[in-house]
This record gives structure tokens, C-alpha cells and sequence, in this order.
């Protein structure tokens, strides 16, 4: 069961690099990898936040002359309890 201590949270600027693959998307395909990338970090017992994905117009951009994705997510630091090795007969999210 989750702690019930105040966890840290915000809202910041994340980038992600475009990857070959990546660089020929289209804006609607980039942003649905983004969507799928937030899921999985939440899913990730290594990665130490929740990522809640934007949904206010301008808080994604793409920048294709950087060669990157940046995107202004809320944030919350994930419990103590969420990090780590999986406990024994844990199933990994699809």
C-alpha cells in the first residue's frame, strides 16, 4: 500500500531526441510515441516520477531543426514502494 507522506510534484519542460525513425513522423504520429513513452516511464519501477502527458495546446514541441520532442508534463514523485527491483510475481503492465 502506498505511504501516505507528501510526495514532491511540479510541472516541467521534458525533451526527448527525435531518433532516425522518429524524424520522418508525422506531428500527430510523434505525439501519440509521446503518449506511449509517458506509459511506459510510469510503468518503469527504475524511473522515479509519474509523468501526467500534456493536453494544453503549445505545451508540446516539436523541433525538427534540434532534433527533439519537448513536452511540458506535470509531474509527481512515484512512491517508495513503485521503485525498485519488481517484487516476486510481479506482472509488468502492458
Amino acid at each position: 500500500m502506498p505511504s501516505k507522506t507528501a510526495r514532491p510534484e511540479g510541472e516541467r519542460w521534458f525533451e526527448w531526441p527525435l531518433t532516425p525513425t522518429s524524424i520522418g513522423m508525422t506531428a500527430a504520429e510523434l505525439i501519440s510515441e509521446l503518449y506511449e513513452t509517458v506509459t511506459a516511464l510510469n510503468h518503469d519501477r527504475s524511473w522515479n516520477l509519474t509523468l501526467v502527458a500534456p493536453a494544453r495546446f503549445g505545451d508540446i514541441i516539436i523541433d525538427r531543426e534540434a532534433g527533439c520532442l519537448r513536452a511540458k508534463c506535470a509531474w509527481k514523485a512515484k512512491d517508495p514502494s513503485q521503485l525498485g527491483p519488481a517484487p516476486a510475481g510481479y506482472v509488468r503492465g502492458a
